[in-house]
């Protein structure tokens, strides 16, 4: 919708009408008894004792598994391979007994990784993420009303009611890629939520960000690390405090977040930062209590924490909560440096701690008007016939989109590569398309996303 004509030609009453119209659609979709049912079961099961959160895994994973046999090609046929019985998941350690499931495999069994008694409306989502692979998922109502119920846990921690005002900073294309005034934000009434364009923000435009903020008065600044520590540095820079009366809390997801970025918004906003780490896939969850300690969210998904030779773990998970499309056993990619088992946080939850979580780092593009455009993955999202992506800059006016071509799926169309660029970017930033073979590979095997060979 947002890139459509009618969108951005129309005035900003009828786009905020329009994204006021979406967030109620949403809200009446995503927001009923259903969905209140699953918060109150989130809210309950947060409390269980460590026996107890045993056993609430044990009977997820045991549904997961059996449904995914019976009901799922990709799992009935691997089943068949490994000769296990439909039964075999006695203890959570059963699981190993499965292979690891790889955002590959997904990606060639396409349609057999679907429920074949899957019914009601279908949602999907992609992602490049930190592998730069392309992959789309697939969810139904329930993972979207349970994936809403753990989200509103998460806001709630932070110190958010439903109805409460916030500001939302985050990639949504809201506003023309070729407006040079403000304001760069819509209010949407429906959410009581204030959503502003990170693509947008820069230095020069930092100023009139936190005025709209402070008109807003919000109770939690949900966004990108990256556009809030612009915020939180241009605030301390200018020797200017943020006179916002209700914020409670800045709660960020997507990006990496370290000791030195919660100082800097401790400093700069006066209240601490909730941070929330998932995947599309919807099979780990970790996130910040209201003590500022991460948590594995072990009412969420089940976690194999995979020793590696640094001494960090690798994150593999199974999902509860998608019976359209099961993830079990899946690598994401990423992993954490785990807390000590033996330390009880001060919140009382049984979670598993969580000391530091490994490569979520993404770079950004700068365009010659000066603006740091983060998370240009959106611009290889569902891409048709692409395998893998990387976004290469070397020059301040031109970028270098290196695209491989999924097998059997016939040229990559570069026309739609640069109008997603463009509309990210703006028109005075050229944009070149490349099909290689593959895309270089870090030290640790992951592929960056975006490589900028220009300093700021």
């Amino acid at each position: 919708m947002f890139e459509s004509p009618a969108y951005l030609k129309s005035p900003l009453w009828v786009q905020e009408g329009f994204l006021s119209l979406r967030a109620h659609a949403r809200k009446l979709l995503r927001e009923g008894a259903a969905f209140r049912r699953e918060l109150a079961d989130v809210t309950r099961t947060q409390w269980l004792d460590e026996k107890a959160m045993q056993a609430l895994q044990l009977e997820r994973v045991q549904g997961m598994v059996s449904h995914a046999i019976r009901h799922v090609p990709y799992y009935r046929d691997l089943i068949r391979e490994k000769g296990l019985a439909p039964d075999f998941i006695q203890t959570l350690a059963d699981v190993q007994q499965l292979p690891f499931l790889t955002k590959q495999i997904v990606f060639d069994q396409g349609p057999a990784m679907l429920s074949e008694i899957a019914r009601g409306p279908r949602f999907s989502a992609s992602t490049s993420g930190t592998t730069g692979m392309s992959m789309t998922a697939y969810r139904d109502l329930h993972a979207i009303n349970r994936e809403n119920a753990f989200v509103w846990r998460c806001m709630m921690w932070a110190g958010l009611q439903p109805g409460e005002p916030r500001v939302w900073l985050r990639g949504d294309k809201i506003v023309s890629p070729t407006a040079e005034q403000p304001p760069f934000w819509r209010y949407v009434k429906a959410d009581n939520m204030l959503m502003m364009s990170s693509y947008h923000l820069s230095e020069a435009s930092a100023s009139s960000y936190i005025d709209a903020m402070e008109k807003m008065d919000p109770v939690v600044i949900q966004g990108y690390p990256s556009a809030i520590f612009l915020l939180a540095r241009w605030l301390l820079t200018a020797g200017r405090s943020y006179r916002g009366k209700r914020l409670r809390c800045v709660v960020t997801s997507s990006e990496t977040v370290t000791s030195e970025h919660r100082d800097l918004v401790k400093r700069a906003f006066g209240c601490h930062i909730i941070d929330w780490y998932g995947a599309m896939e919807r099979m780990v969850a970790i996130g910040n209590c209201e003590h500022g300690t991460y948590h594995a969210m072990a009412d969420y998904s089940y976690v194999e924490f995979m020793p590696l030779a640094d001494g960090t773990h690798e994150i593999v998970g199974t999902g509860f909560d998608n019976f359209l499309m099961p993830f079990i056993r899946y690598r994401i990619g990423d992993s954490v440096v785990l807390g000590d088992p033996a330390y009880r946080c001060p919140c009382g939850r049984a979670f598993p701690v969580v000391e530091q979580i490994i490569g979520r780092v993404e770079d950004y593009i700068l365009t010659p008007s000066g603006r740091k455009v983060f998370m240009m993955s959106n611009m290889l999202d569902s891409l048709p016939g692409v395998l893998e992506g990387q976004i290469r800059q070397e020059s301040l006016d031109a970028v270098r989109v290196l695209l491989v071509a999924a097998r059997g799926c016939g040229p990559i169309k570069a026309d739609e590569v640069i109008k997603r660029g463009q509309m990210m970017l703006g028109g005075d930033m050229k944009i070149v398309v490349e099909e290689v073979t593959e895309i270089p590979r870090t030290k640790n095997g992951k592929v960056r996303v975006v490589v900028r060979d220009i300093q700021p």
